[in-house]
Parts: structure tokens; sequence; C-alpha cells
């Protein structure tokens, strides 16, 4: 099933020999398995030796949370100081299958523009660095966009606590001054 792809697309997943990079997009911060750096809609996906890989997701037709890890290995001061920080929960993730063409040395792309497959959306749902004598690992937990129906959110009504999801926004900066009863409705 083509799942409305393009024949250029399509044409190359037939091929014998295909070669096929994830490219990850993770708080605004690019990488991808590939041996060489992607550029793709304008942005540099790194390769780099940290980015380990990602488990597999299954589709079925029930509603429910779907959620992938994403593997780092925890060496490297960088991305243990970028990603196992509190700052980085419910910021969006994006995951891309990019067909690679080995004869022009470019991402595949239709006449229409399609390029990589977006193979999973949502957002980080926690972090986990596992240590062990000579190495570390940080295992990054990403949940679908329909991630928890029945969750009540905990929110603070302060400045500091709004602005970590609308940092332009200053609508809460008197929220600490006490305010008197408001009345609703009649008296």
């Amino acid at each position: 099933m083509s799942r409305g792809l393009s024949t250029t697309t399509n044409t190359a997943l037939a091929r014998q020999a295909l070669v096929s990079y994830v490219l990850l997009d993770i708080a605004g911060f690019y990488y991808t398995d590939a041996p060489y750096d992607i550029v793709y809609f304008g942005n540099t996906y790194q390769a780099q030796g940290n980015f380990l890989g990602i488990s597999e997701t299954t589709e079925n037709a029930e509603t429910q949370v779907t959620n992938i890890t994403i593997t780092f290995t925890a060496l490297d001061l960088t991305t243990m100081l970028r990603f196992a920080d509190s700052s980085v929960i419910n910021k969006d993730v994006t995951v891309y299958r990019a067909i690679w063409d080995q004869a022009t040395e470019d991402l595949i792309y239709d006449s229409a523009g399609d390029g990589p497959l977006t193979i999973f959306k949502g957002k980080v749902a926690g972090y986990r660095v596992e240590d062990a004598q000579d190495t570390a690992t940080l295992t990054v937990q990403v949940d679908s966009q329909f991630t928890d129906f029945e969750k009540v959110k905990g929110r603070r009504t302060n400045n500091e606590n709004f602005q970590r999801e609308n940092p332009a926004d200053f609508s809460m900066q008197f929220s600490h001054e006490t305010l008197t009863d408001l009345k609703w409705g009649k008296a």
C-alpha cells in the first residue's frame, strides 16, 4: 500500500538496494544517523556519534498512546546538558525517514517536493540516565500527541511556569498580586 506516496518515492522503495537514514528533530536540535550531515527544509541534521537509535512503534486501529524511546550516548556533556533537564519536557519531537539516492548523493524528492517521510510526531515525556562503569546512556521517552486524555494538568499561576510554553507572553506577570474576590453573576 503506497499511502499516497509519490511515484518517485514508490520507485525508490521498490529498488533492490535501499539506503535510508533517520532525521531527528528533538526540541529544535537536529541529528541524523547518516555518516554525513544532511540538509533538509533549511535545517542541518548533524551526523555525530551521540544519537544511537530509536525504538520501533507499531500501528493498529485502536486509540492508544504510542511512544518511542530515543537513545543517546551520554558521554558527551553537551547532550547531557541539552536533554537531561526538566526544561526539555513537552518539547516537540519529529522523526523522519529519509530515502537517499546514491547516484545523486541527495534526498529523494519528487516534483511535488515530497522528501523525507514523517514517521513519528510527539512531545518529550521524560528522560532516564543509565550509568555504567565506563559508559552511560541517555534515553528520552517521546509520547505521541495523544498522550494522556485522563491526566489533570497541575500548573502554577506564576510568570516563570507560564513562560515555559509561552516565552513571549507576559500575561501572568502580575499573578502574584492578591486580588479581591471576583463576583460572577448576580450578587
